[in-house]
């Protein structure tokens, strides 16, 4: 609490790991980039995945949002659906890349290895709130339940699906960030961005079969749909540029 203002740990992690992400990406896109663009180009990405984010929160709780729409325009009292973010931080880089005259691949690769990274830190709020409700969890060591009243946790015993996410993240970021070691400075870039994108998307269409998230189609979850079609179009993308990578090098 901070006066009346009642600030959830979901919150300050979420902006302590946006400012990671920020650090890491304007930190890795030194290796090229060595003048000022880099900041108002890690604002657009931040911008356009807090956008989509939003309206992919609003949308999954729609019947939340349909009888006050001027909720919509509030984070108070709000949230986001991080797995919404790639859409906007996505079409925000692009845009912003080539307005500033950025290598488009390049941006991507360091952004997202910045924003992976972030995520796993923002998982650190959602696990002390108890938020984003599991299957039941038991005869695993690692099984968890909440007591606390203040928390949005459940009593019951259930899995740690945020601390699955969180660690999932963090291996993805390691992975990306070895992997654009490896093939920086080499066109086509924007490799390790696609990787980030299809990892990430499907862990999230997996861990998600232990959330009690809505179902929204096909009997999928809103993150199902969503990881679902970034490794779809990531996976096949990737192939592409591995292919054609390796037509230049022979």
């Amino acid at each position: 609490m901070i006066g009346t203002v009642r600030i959830a740990w979901h919150s300050i992690f979420a902006y302590a790991g946006s400012l990671l992400a920020g650090l890491i990406s304007i930190r890795l896109s030194r290796h090229l980039i060595r003048d000022q663009r880099v900041y108002p180009y890690a604002i657009a990405v931040f911008v356009g995945g807090l956008i989509t984010a939003r309206l992919g929160h609003v949308a999954d709780n729609w019947a939340t949002y349909a009888d006050s729409p001027e909720r919509i325009f509030t984070l108070a009292g709000g949230g986001i659906a991080v797995t919404a973010a790639p859409i906007g931080s996505t079409i925000a880089g692009i845009v912003a890349a080539r307005w500033m005259r950025l290598p488009v691949g390049f941006m991507l690769d360091v952004a997202a290895i910045g924003i992976v990274t972030g995520l796993a830190v923002g998982r650190i709020g959602d696990v002390i709130n108890g938020e984003h409700h599991a299957v039941a969890c038991s005869g695993l060591a690692w099984c968890v339940r909440y007591t606390h009243p203040e928390t949005l946790g459940q009593t019951a015993f259930v899995h740690p699906v945020v601390v699955y996410d969180g660690l999932f993240d963090l291996l993805i970021a390691a992975a990306a960030y070895a992997y654009w070691r490896r093939t920086r400075g080499r066109a086509p870039e924007g490799r390790a961005y696609l990787v980030v994108l299809g990892v990430y998307g499907t862990g999230r269409f997996v861990s998600s079969f232990l959330r009690l998230d809505p179902v929204v189609l096909a009997g999928l979850q809103e993150a199902q749909v969503l990881g679902l079609a970034y490794a779809l179009i990531a996976f096949p993308l990737l192939w592409l540029l591995r292919r054609r990578a390796r037509r230049g090098t022979s």
